[in-house]
């Protein structure tokens, strides 16, 4: 009689602990991180201070942020991939600062920096603003979609790759080059 009690309690004590450890490690993003904590995640990780501003374009497939201090004389760039399979949100995947040596504004690029994500079929572009773009074109050959962006903001677009060219314009209607680069 003794026996089935106490496996019955070792059994409950086991299963009691497999669920606090599975709760932790989704807590702890093992699991992946919810859409919800993305920007709490960033902070956290990489050490972003509140006075910061955290611009980003989260898709089912992808995150990516731009992160800059308020005089906006540097900033950073972050992606999560949410990855297929058994996960529940996203996983940090790269990220890269950039900054003038002299830390004025004026040293940072004025082109927009595009950045291919493998295997989502999404290309981030993600700029500064420092070209003052005002509007971008998607054109698949066939039709061209105009955007409007605030020229004095940074941004941060996710993008289908394709056929599609996207271009970039600024206030004046001058082509603002797209720079490739991987993260």
């Amino acid at each position: 009689m003794k026996t089935p009690l106490i496996s019955r309690l070792t059994g409950m004590i086991l299963l009691a602990a497999a669920a606090c450890g599975a709760v932790f490690l989704a807590w702890n993003g093992a699991f992946g991180v919810p859409a919800s904590r993305l920007e709490q995640d960033l902070r956290s990780s990489q050490h972003i201070p509140d006075s910061w501003t955290v611009v980003g374009d989260v898709t089912e497939e992808a995150a990516v942020f731009l992160f800059y201090p308020p005089e906006r004389n540097s900033y950073g760039v972050t992606l999560y991939r949410n990855e297929p399979g058994l996960s529940f949100g996203y996983f940090f995947r790269g990220s890269h600062t950039v900054a003038g040596i002299h830390g004025a504004t004026e040293e940072l690029p004025a082109e927009v920096e595009g950045i291919p994500l493998e295997g989502t079929g999404l290309t981030a572009y993600v700029s500064m603003n420092t070209a003052g773009i005002r509007r971008l074109e998607q054109n698949d050959g066939n039709t061209v979609e105009i955007h409007s962006l605030d020229g004095q903001s940074p941004f941060v677009l996710l993008l289908p790759q394709g056929p599609d060219t996207v271009t970039f314009y600024d206030g004046d209607g001058a082509v603002v080059e797209t720079q490739t680069r991987g993260i």
